[in-house]
């Protein structure tokens, strides 16, 4: 349920900037913040009622208000299946990832194997191939979790209008793109950019992350929010009401 406890009203057609810059304009935001950052350090349910907090934060950019919520121990059930859907898809590439590195070290061993032992520069050879296909699989790794990045948006939104089953309908997704591929791909992009400030905090002894990890949710709320009034109408699907 969006919090609609005082705050300052929004503007109806919201921008880029005020993805960043929204919560800072409620006057509690920032003991807000560092309240939900300390209540992250707990595992798991830490995670659970920060995506919560975010996913109310967005109720409230939906009803026009620039609220941070209150922190609390209360949005756990409204980040579950969000963060279900995350942990599911993280066990898929995790999986993908590491299963095709342990294949590529497989087929490295067997072609080592098949070379005749009579030739001393069988390991040379295995040496100048392993350097090159490490180079292009960690390529490949980061442009496949680049590639991924687009669709981080689609699942936020499609898991909150629809439940869990909206996380993976991946239809769905590409219509999406496909009806509003500029939109979506800021929305992407935005919250990458949402990602690395919450892992800026890292360089000040991780003490930052208490600040700099729920923060990035308010952009990301944010991020959500201009999606959601920028994209053409189709590309999401009905908001779900939230009691």
């Amino acid at each position: 349920m969006a919090e609609l406890t005082g705050g300052v009203a929004g503007p109806a057609e919201p921008s880029i900037q005020d993805a960043f810059s929204w919560a800072s304009r409620d006057p509690q935001w920032i003991s807000k913040v560092l309240l939900m950052g300390l209540i992250g350090l707990i595992p798991i349910v830490g995670a659970l009622q920060q995506l919560g907090w975010m996913l109310a934060s967005l109720d409230n950019l939906r009803a026009g208000r620039y609220e941070v919520p209150p922190p609390g121990f209360r949005y756990a059930t409204r980040g579950v299946w969000v963060f279900l859907a995350g942990l599911i898809y993280g066990f898929v590439i995790l999986f993908v990832i590491y299963g095709t590195l342990l294949l590529l070290v497989v087929a490295l061993g067997g072609f080592s194997q098949a070379q005749p032992q009579s030739e001393g520069g069988s390991t040379n050879q295995l040496s100048l191939l392993f350097f090159p296909l490490a180079f292009a699989y960690f390529g490949l790794v980061a442009l496949f979790s680049l590639a991924l990045s687009i669709f981080v948006p689609l699942v936020i939104e499609f898991t909150d209008r629809k439940g869990l089953a909206g996380a993976f309908d991946i239809p769905a997704f590409f219509r999406a793109i496909g009806t509003s591929p500029k939109e979506t791909l800021a929305a992407a992009g935005l919250a990458l950019v949402a990602y690395f400030i919450s892992g800026l905090g890292s360089y000040f002894c991780y003490v930052g992350l208490i600040f700099t990890v729920p923060y990035s949710f308010t952009v990301l709320a944010g991020v959500l929010r201009w999606y959601e009034a920028k994209a053409k109408p189709g590309t999401l699907p009905a908001a779900r009401h939230i009691g």
